[in-house]
């Protein structure tokens, strides 16, 4: 906990918060930002609204979903990219050896992106609990609506943010394993250490944020709709009632539920919050017809906005696309993100039949990818090649697809759970549906879960925690010949351990 206590002291005073957040230009028109006490940052809604902000601006870092958890590091370890095997590169530390202490002087070394990653994501949460440290102790600048809104989504995020690190550092989940100890779950704005929870404590913790997030809006619901996905706006002009898609929204919480019940071997909760947001009626699949995937045009929408039910809006996602994408003629470097064209038409299985009519593939919408050559082609899915197309600023972190995966994996009958991966595959343009002759069994439907799931989220890191849940004992196109079950839960870093007793003793109360 080292880490996680020096970041919370970086930021007493607001010191780190205010310099994060979209007003802090008016603070430091005023006098430097570290003079500013907790009474003037929460003297009115908008000092609310600016903390909370800079919880989803600190999110955005690279170390986190701005690059390691969204498309690099949890993608690298799935063996989803093609330039792993040279030891020149960047990732032949990680997907080649999964050499996860391995240091030396790269800020991209395995051990300190794992670092990194873990104390950054602290550091969100340490945001979010210095505002809910606030919520109930200085509301009276906020009416109910704002107060219901903002501390809903901070709880929720709060929710979201521990759920990833368990994922990542604790074993997979399971009747084994859930006694085990695994991570702390820092409600507290302090310096102190917080105590080691089992996996099972760590799901409950995450519920009872989910749920108590989702109560505080449940009767909020018309003012936290997904405005931007509609074009209307449903509330005056406040900014933070609108696009809600881009922060964790009633729906958004609603969906991590689904993820995490799903995580924890709870199929028919998983199934049912899964369903709620299928049927709300706000997230729609990306058109088939008429879809626009060129970068240079206003109206392209490459990542599928209308399915997201939360993404992180990234104004320099150009910047940092640019450093593992590339967007023009230059030779490969050992930073790239590509893969082979062979590699990728496995992915999408373009000679299967039925299945060349894909849209995201290359074959059947070449626009998606930027190929090189056939040894080096790049997703386009982060592309930013248009200065006022919002939708090429968006990371996803939920989309709809995977609520049809939970909700046909927790199915009570595989009639059922076709049916739900049917309607994906016809969204896709897939023009063979799934029968009781190509998917006829649990073991089949487990492996098209994960062909969807190789397929759907190509660059957006979820596929890592697939295999890492069912325990794939080897991975597709990987490189790496040990055993599989000992790389599947990251160490907690050094410092960590040093700093928290109950590391020291096993986790034990």
């Amino acid at each position: 906990m080292k880490n996680i206590n020096r970041n919370i002291q970086t930021l007493g005073f607001c010191l780190v918060l205010i310099l994060t957040t979209v007003s802090c230009n008016k603070w430091l028109d005023v006098r430097p930002s570290n003079q500013f006490d907790e009474g003037e940052q929460f003297q009115t809604a908008q000092g609310y609204i600016d903390v909370l902000v800079g919880a989803y601006q600190s999110m955005n870092d690279e170390a986190t979903y701005g690059a390691e958890l969204s498309f690099r590091f949890v993608d690298v370890l799935a063996q989803l990219y093609a330039n792993k095997s040279n030891s020149s590169t960047d990732y032949y530390g990680l997907s080649a050896r999964y050499a996860y202490t391995e240091a030396n002087d790269s800020q991209h070394s395995p051990r300190a992106v794992i670092e990194n990653l873990w104390a950054k994501q602290y550091n969100s949460i340490a945001q979010l609990n210095y505002l809910l440290k606030h919520m109930d102790t200085q509301p009276a600048e906020l009416s109910e609506k704002d107060y219901r809104l903002i501390k809903g989504e901070a709880l929720a995020l709060r929710g979201f943010l521990h759920f990833d690190l368990l994922r990542l550092f604790a074993p997979a989940f399971s009747e084994a394993t859930a006694n085990e100890p695994a991570i702390p779950y820092v409600t507290e704005f302090t310096v102190s250490p917080s105590d080691v929870l089992t996996a099972a404590e760590i799901v409950e913790r995450i519920e009872t944020d989910m749920l108590a997030g989702i109560a505080l809006q449940e009767e909020m619901q018309n003012i936290d709709q997904i405005a931007g996905n509609q074009g209307t706006t449903v509330i005056g002009a406040e900014l933070s009632y609108m696009f809600r898609q881009n922060r964790m929204n009633y729906w958004a919480a609603k969906a991590l539920l689904a993820r995490m019940y799903r995580y924890a071997g709870d199929k028919e909760n998983a199934k049912t919050y899964a369903d709620e947001v299928i049927n709300s009626g706000w997230f729609y699949f990306s058109p088939i017809s008429g879809r626009n995937y060129d970068e240079r045009d206003e109206r392209s929408n490459i990542i599928f906005t209308s399915e997201h039910i939360f993404s992180l809006h990234h104004s320099r996602l150009n910047d940092v696309a640019d450093d593992f994408f590339k967007t023009n003629a230059l030779e490969p470097e050992g930073r790239d993100l590509f893969n082979t064209q062979s590699v990728l038409n496995g992915i999408y299985e373009t000679t299967v039949d039925g299945l060349g009519s894909d849209i995201r593939s290359s074959l059947a919408s070449p626009s998606r990818w930027s190929p090189h050559s056939n040894s080096a082609v790049y997703s386009k899915k982060y592309y930013s090649d248009h200065s006022t197309n919002v939708k090429q600023r968006l990371i996803p972190l939920i989309r709809l697809p995977e609520m049809y995966y939970i909700a046909a994996e927790s199915a009570e009958s595989l009639v059922e759970a076709r049916e739900y991966l049917n309607v994906v595959r016809e969204a896709r343009n897939i023009v063979r549906p799934f029968t009781s002759e190509n998917l006829p069994d649990e073991a089949a439907l487990q492996d098209e879960l994960f062909k969807e799931y190789r397929k759907e989220y190509y660059a957006e890191g979820q596929l890592w925690y697939f295999y890492k849940r069912f325990g794939y004992a080897s991975l597709q196109n990987s490189v790496y010949f040990g055993t599989m079950n000992t790389v599947y839960t990251l160490p907690i870093p050094d410092m960590e351990i040093e700093f928290n007793p109950d590391y020291q003793k096993g986790g034990e109360k």
